[in-house]
């Protein structure tokens, strides 16, 4: 193989596997983004809403109680009317990222279907006196209502925690996306090292030494012993200077007999 082909070989291995290394990372870190980014924003869409389920509900609360203290159903039917907390859920049921959090929600969604259900019987109650009434939401309806903002409690917990691992999740994906490059940045310096050992123990000492040659002649007149076993153009170049510098001796040895 010649010097030329050698070396362009070098370097077209090196830049194939640069190239391919980079391509690999590339992808790896795409999909990574891609992936990691969609679990993240579904975590933090189930924890704004499980924080709107809560506010929900304490506005559910609040205004049966101001309908127990001056006797009214009109709070009671505003929020048996008021859709929008199995909306919500509805809406982010598909953004869980966990068994546990779709579990969790099951809870949240079996809780408030226990209150709503509970608020259903309130017109019965608030026929009877007030002493019967808060009775009844003390006894019965807050300890379910207590149970509801627990389940969302716990809702928004579990998120947040799906959110913190899904984060390490991406740190860790980060790092492996850039292995390939790391690695192909080692083996590019390992046969960058080795290419220039390669160089310089076929072409740039070879030639050194044929250049010593030659100017050991020219000074000092000795002979040209320079071997080089390349098989290549600079065993080539080798051999003709060993003609010439023959040939030279030969032509100077005859002029010198004239």
């Amino acid at each position: 193989m010649g010097i030329r082909r050698k070396i362009s070989l070098g370097f077209v291995i090196i830049a194939t596997i640069l190239l391919f290394s980079s391509i690999i990372s590339l992808y790896e870190f795409i999909s990574m983004r891609k992936s990691i980014s969609s679990l993240i924003s579904d975590n933090i869409a189930s924890i704004n809403t499980a924080t709107i389920l809560q506010e929900v509900t304490d506005e559910y609360n609040f205004n049966l109680l101001k309908g127990l203290s001056i006797d009214s159903l009109a709070q009671i039917s505003d929020v048996t009317h008021d859709y929008r907390f199995s909306d919500y859920l509805n809406q982010v049921k598909d953004k869980f990222t966990t068994q546990e959090e779709r579990m969790m929600a099951d809870s949240v969604l079996y809780a408030y279907s226990a209150y709503m259900n509970l608020i259903k019987t309130a017109p019965d109650v608030w026929s009877q006196d007030y002493q019967s009434r808060r009775s009844w939401y003390f006894n019965r309806l807050y300890p379910v209502y207590l149970k509801l903002r627990g389940y969302i409690q716990g809702l928004t917990h579990t998120s947040q925690k799906a959110l913190s691992e899904n984060s390490q999740n991406l740190n860790e994906s980060f790092y492996r996306s850039i292995m390939p490059g790391v690695v192909a940045v080692t083996i590019g310096l390992i046969l960058v090292l080795l290419f220039n050992y390669f160089v310089n123990y076929y072409f740039i000492s070879p030639i050194l030494k044929i250049i010593s040659g030659i100017k050991n002649y020219i000074k000092y007149r000795k002979s040209y012993t320079t071997s080089i076993d390349n098989n290549d153009e600079l065993r080539e170049l080798d051999d003709n200077i060993k003609e010439l510098i023959d040939a030279n001796k030969k032509l100077t040895k005859k002029e010198g007999q004239f």
